[in-house]
């Protein structure tokens, strides 16, 4: 005998298949992609319209811009930002914000850590009359060293465009079929 808990499973199975049959249509629609790629391997790392870009320009390697995608132009290579229009072949630098976040998170937590047993060691010599544990100086001493330099040390990545790397602009709409098109 099967129990009413499987047959209303059953009963449901096609109905939540359905739902996400449709579902996978609306968030396969076609789009453009600026593509970072490296060379010799699958690894890529894309941009769409509406993305913020933090980029350098070739005559200024060192001053870098941060402007979001407006839109995206494979056929001639150009990067349309809200206030100018950039060519692929002039970007020298792409940075990719966020990319030290595990740092900055990691060296939040050691420092939240260094305090908290600091103010431990401090309620410990207070209550017990009696000076700190040398080792307790060197825990604070390195989770402060260590944490900050996670936290303010570890740069977030930067891929220069040459040999290695290359951007791609790629254009995935899908258009009709040139006899489907209206006379």
């Amino acid at each position: 005998m099967v129990s009413p808990y499987l047959q209303r499973m059953n009963a449901i199975r096609p109905i939540v298949i359905l739902l996400v049959c449709l579902l996978m249509g609306t968030s396969g629609h076609a789009q453009k992609i600026l593509q970072v790629e490296k060379a010799g391997s699958l690894k890529t790392w894309r941009f769409q319209v509406g993305d913020e870009l933090t980029f350098s320009d070739v005559g200024a390697p060192d001053q870098f811009y941060t402007r979001e995608i407006v839109n995206l132009f494979p056929e001639v290579g150009l990067i349309q930002l809200p206030d100018a229009a950039v060519h692929i072949d002039s970007v020298a630098v792409i940075v990719f914000t966020g990319s030290n976040g595990w740092a900055k998170g990691l060296g939040a937590s050691i420092l939240t850590f260094t305090g908290v047993w600091t103010l431990y060691s401090l309620l410990d010599s207070a209550i017990n009359s009696r000076a700190p544990a040398p080792f307790q100086y060197y825990v604070g001493g390195g989770g402060l060293l260590s944490g900050s330099a996670l936290r303010w040390g570890v740069p977030e990545t930067r891929k220069t465009m040459g040999k290695r790397y290359r951007l791609r602009l790629l254009d995935l709409t899908f258009y009709p079929a040139a006899s489907e098109q209206p006379r």
